[in-house]
Parts: structure tokens; sequence; C-alpha cells
């Protein structure tokens, strides 16, 4: 029988993968429009803004990113089944194409500091399916630690009610992913006042160093991976 990877590889995954989630959402945001490309349901009220200036193209773009977003979900979770455990070797896999879309956002942005309507909804699209190719990649890995890894209402919710049922499980984990979420934000923030490709970069980096920590084949020795 397969060991249980070890949790505190699955700990730092999540954390980083929240890292590189908040820095690709402060980039869209600040960047592409006013968008969200990893939290939907910011992006879905920010459109009920109807006096919003500019809100034909904020419409457009939400409309791109949830589009991208779940057709990223569902082509991940195809890539990386659910099975009696996770498939380190499929979610690796999903990790590098988010990478490699991240890098295709900075190239984007690298073509046109300030992009027209058609290179901006392309460049959103690309956020986009990188923050839903991680979700669906990180979903697969957490099992049932309830860990968000894009948005952390979920999570939050989870670790209150395990509060409330006198349950501490994967609180530490939980905690750690919605601190780093506003960590990668940050980040982000303050190299995008620098260069403004910065951003991608900064989420790229995240995911990369998330690949780094997880989990590897676990032996069936009955003792997990160090």
């Amino acid at each position: 029988m397969r060991a249980a990877p070890s949790s505190t590889r699955l700990a730092v995954t999540a954390a980083l993968l929240s890292f590189a989630a908040g820095a690709g959402d402060a980039f869209a945001f600040v960047e592409l429009g006013g968008v969200f490309t990893a939290n939907m349901t910011g992006s879905l009220v920010l459109s009920g803004l109807t006096g919003r200036p500019g809100y034909g193209a904020l419409v457009a773009g939400a409309a791109t990113a949830l589009a991208a977003f779940l057709a990223a979900v569902y082509a991940a979770s195809r890539a990386a089944p659910k099975g009696p455990g996770p498939r380190w070797d499929r979610i690796r896999a999903v990790l590098v194409a988010v990478v490699v879309l991240d890098l295709a956002v900075l190239v984007l942005k690298s073509v046109s500091p300030a992009p027209g309507t058609a290179l901006r909804l392309l460049t959103l699209a690309a956020s986009a399916a990188a923050m839903g190719s991680q979700t669906a990649a990180a979903r697969r890995a957490a099992g049932g630690s309830g860990v968000t890894t894009t948005f952390v209402t979920g999570t939050l919710t989870s670790l209150a009610q395990d509060a409330a049922d006198g349950s501490s499980r994967h609180a530490a984990v939980r905690v750690g992913a919605a601190v780093m979420l506003f960590l990668g934000a940050l980040t982000a923030s303050g190299a995008m006042a620098v260069d403004a490709r910065l951003g991608p970069a900064v989420a790229a980096a995240g995911t990369t160093v998330a690949l780094l920590a997880l989990p590897r084949r676990a032996h069936r020795t009955g003792s997990p991976d160090p």
C-alpha cells in the first residue's frame, strides 16, 4: 500500500501556490482593467457595479477571465484525474503548464505596456487559465484539508467550522494559505512599482518553487517521502 506523502510538503506547496495566486490576482487587477483572474467571486461582484467607469470593458474582461478559468479547471482536472490517491506526476505536469502560462502573461505584457482590447483580453485569458489550472491541481493535491489556493473564503470557512466543532486539523495549512495569498499580492505590488512585468514573474516564481516542494511519488515502504 502506498504511503501518504509528507504533510509538511503539502503545507509548503499550498502556501507557495497561494503566494503565486495572490501575485497573479494583484497583477491582473492593477494592470488588466480591474479584473481578478483567480478570485472569480470578486470579478462577478465587480461586474454588477454598473456605475463604474469603463463598465463595458470590465464586463468583457470578467467574462473572458471566467470562461478561461472554467475551461482551464476542466482541462487540468482531466489531465490530473481523481483517483484513490493524488497522482503527483500528473499534478506536477499541470503546475508546469501554470508556469508556462504565467510566463506567457509576462511576454504578452512585454509586447505592449498599454495593450489594446484584444491583447488585454488575451492576457486576461492566459492569466485566468493559469489560475484555473493551479486551482484544479491544488484541489487534487489537498485531499480533505479544505484548502484552496486561489481564494480564501472557502479555506477560512473550513477553518472556522472545524474550530466550532473542536477540531484544529489542517488549521496551520489553512492559515498559512490565507497569509501567503496576502503576501503574494503585497510582493507583486511592490515589484510592479519597479516594472509591471514583474507581477507575473513573481507568480511564476512562486509556482516554480511549489513544484520543487510538491511531494514525490510515495514508495511502497509504509513511510512517507522526506
